[in-house]
């Protein structure tokens, strides 16, 4: 069985487990996954970072976003931008209600002049339906994050219910972004792509 064919076979089981779950389980479980996030270093020592609107029972995101804004940290989601090669962009966002139905409708900032690049970020949170311990990261196959993110050195954090981290290896491509650490309900996942990725303030102090 070829790579892409693991790959799919993986993303088909884990959608479908994970649209089994009732609402109340996919809140209860977010909230665990978020305040475990917020209590790590990873989110107390990024000043800028970039989130994610949840789709199909993917792990939510509300609770971090209002507690990264009342601590005056600058908050940016991504759209689709499909001028030429569609790929991600990031806007900042000061209040949920900015957030609008949009591609796939998933909710997105409006696109605005002024945007920043992944490399900027000290933190990039992303999404995914299945992790592995070394960081490899499957989505829904369009490779947005995979195009927006090549050559970042920041931190890439994934929040997961336990479930979607496997213990067989996720066959990827050189291109494929591999995250730093996976969050879920019971732990925190510190992968060996981490070791290679400090944030961005660490990086200005390393010279």
């Amino acid at each position: 069985m070829n790579r892409s064919a693991i790959k799919e076979r993986l993303r088909a089981r884990l959608l479908e487990v994970r649209r089994e779950m009732a609402f109340e389980e996919v809140y209860r479980l977010s909230l665990r996954v978020q305040k475990r996030f917020l209590r790590s270093p990873l989110y107390r020592n990024a000043g800028r970072l970039a989130l994610y609107s949840s789709f199909s029972n993917e792990v939510l995101t509300d609770e971090l976003f209002q507690k990264a804004n009342e601590e005056g940290k600058e908050v940016y989601y991504p759209r689709v931008i499909k001028a030429g090669r569609s790929h991600l962009a990031f806007f900042r966002v000061a209040h949920l209600k900015e957030l609008k139905p949009g591609s796939y409708e998933i909710p997105e900032p409006e696109e605005k002049e002024a945007r920043v690049t992944a490399a900027t970020f000290d933190l990039v949170v992303v999404p995914g339906v299945a992790f592995d311990l070394t960081g490899a990261r499957v989505g829904f196959g369009k490779g947005y994050y995979d195009m927006a993110l090549e050559g970042f050195k920041c931190p890439v954090v994934a929040l997961a219910y336990d479930f979607q981290v496997v213990n067989e290896l996720i066959p990827s491509e050189p291109h494929d972004v591999r995250v730093s650490a996976i969050v879920t309900e019971k732990r925190i996942v510190r992968t060996s792509a981490g070791a290679q990725a400090g944030t961005t303030k660490e990086r200005r102090e390393r010279g």
